[in-house]
């Protein structure tokens, strides 16, 4: 080969790979301009603590009313029930820690019936779940501004802002936002943001958007990736800090996802600018009082809403009732 020809080749070469470095950033760089002295502001501005008295313990699901039950139950046209949670962890992986692993022991089989026994570390990246709002607190104040001092104890668990607020369980609207399809991709890659503008982009090719009383249902394809490439606990497509006010404005109850609701990695967003450990899960459970539902299972509720070109539907799911418990796990259902 002449020595020109290797140099074209070359040349070549060194763009192709200047394309795919200078590209490979840009998924995990967020198209938005909201900083985080712009989250710090917003910590007193969208604050809902007294929106709904002082001994308030529910936040945004006191608008998830009578009547917006009934409403979600008229979605219902199929008649289809698709469960939102993957499978309980039985084994240890690069998401699930032990202690996050689903310890089921059969035990006492008899020769007509047998028992078994349950024990879990439910939050974290492993078990579908809801958060409590006693699960995250800023400056010694849970949601409403309960004292943290005066009402969580290792003995009592979290005597307000537990779980216990939604023994009756919930039954609602969700919408499904389905930023794959969006994109024109199987799955959001790990580390991406998911911003605002993602959201809204996908409402207005939808035709759907979420409102007051409603859940916003996140999907990035977690669970469709992690059985193609494997899992990836330290990088997340998840919620970027420019949705905290979209959820504020919109009065949404439940924000969902299939992965951590946060994004990550998250530099600039760090000790160093004052922003605390997981600032959306800050944000609505301290500030606003919004549920999270996370690390749901929503391979077949996508499948069906694509084949069925719906992407709203009844949710309804329950915790268990453990008094002074931080969340529980779940088993959310989505009917069409």
């Amino acid at each position: 080969m002449s020595d020109r020809l290797w140099l074209v080749v070359g040349i070549l070469a060194a763009g192709l790979c200047a394309i795919f470095i200078g590209r490979a950033p840009a998924q995990n760089k967020p198209s938005s301009s909201v900083t985080p002295a712009d989250y710090l502001k917003w910590r007193n501005q969208f604050k809902n603590w007294g929106r709904w008295g002082a001994n308030d313990q529910r936040g945004t699901s006191n608008l998830i009313t009578a009547e917006k039950s009934l409403s979600a139950i008229r979605l219902v046209k199929n008649g289809i029930v698709i469960s939102l949670a993957h499978a309980v962890p039985q084994k240890v992986d690069s998401e699930v820690p032990d202690r996050s692993v689903f310890h089921r022991v059969t035990e006492n089989i008899g020769a007509f019936n047998t028992i078994d026994r349950y024990e879990v570390s439910y939050h974290g990246l492993a078990t579908a779940h809801m958060d409590a709002f006693c699960h995250f607190f800023l400056e010694g104040k849970m949601y409403n501004g309960y004292p943290v001092a005066d009402n969580i104890t290792a003995q009592t668990g979290c005597k307000k802002d537990d779980i216990m607020a939604w023994r009756d369980g919930v039954v609602t609207r969700a919408v499904l936002y389905d930023i794959p399809q969006l994109k024109g991709v199987d799955w959001i890659e790990p580390g991406t943001p998911i911003t605002r503008a993602d959201l809204e982009a996908w409402e207005k090719k939808s035709g759907v958007k979420a409102g007051s009383g409603d859940v916003v249902m996140l999907y990035v394809g977690r669970w469709k990736r992690s059985s193609a490439k494997g899992p990836s606990p330290d990088a997340i497509p998840g919620y970027f800090a420019d949705v905290i006010p979209f959820i504020k404005e919109r009065d949404i109850a439940f924000v969902g996802h299939d992965f951590n609701i946060d994004w990550a990695p998250r530099p600039g967003w760090g000790d160093a600018q004052g922003i605390p450990v997981n600032p959306i899960h800050q944000a609505v459970l301290n500030w606003m009082g919004v549920g999270i539902v996370e690390n749901l299972d929503l391979e077949r509720a996508v499948e069906t809403a694509r084949r069925l070109n719906r992407y709203e539907f009844m949710l309804t799911f329950a915790p268990l009732p453990v008094e002074g418990g931080t969340g529980s796990p779940l088993n959310p259902l989505a009917v069409f």
